[in-house]
């Protein structure tokens, strides 16, 4: 990749980890916010704590993106960015377009879908 690719990619990336920050202060703000609304009723209660596990769920799910865009983030910085971590070979210009947190090419994404590595 050239110069301009790769500070397209790091754009790309920062973007969406302020996304991603964004979300999980927000799922972290509906957690606070029911918990401190106290349920009266049972409904309410099973209401409030379905939506406190699905908070978690968003945070969780979110911590896990923002670790994948710091890791791509990392590579970038240290000139691994668009390299394959299990068999380093370059990861597809397409693959990186569409998803450039990406770790492995395609064919070890599927390898690693199959628990293959």
């Amino acid at each position: 990749m050239n110069k301009t690719d790769l500070k397209a990619m790091r754009k790309q990336l920062q973007a969406k980890r302020k996304e991603v920050m964004e979300g999980v202060l927000r799922a972290r703000e509906m957690g606070s916010v029911e918990t401190e609304s106290g349920a009266p009723d049972i409904a309410d209660r099973a209401a409030s704590a379905f939506q406190r596990e699905f908070s978690f769920s968003l945070s969780e799910n979110e911590g896990k993106m923002l670790r994948m865009i710091d890791e791509a983030l990392a590579r970038l910085e240290n000139g691994r960015f668009g390299m394959c971590v299990h068999c380093e070979q370059p990861i597809e210009k397409q693959r990186l377009q569409a998803v450039p947190w990406a770790r492995h090419c395609i064919a070890c994404e599927e390898l690693q879908d199959r628990g293959e590595i």
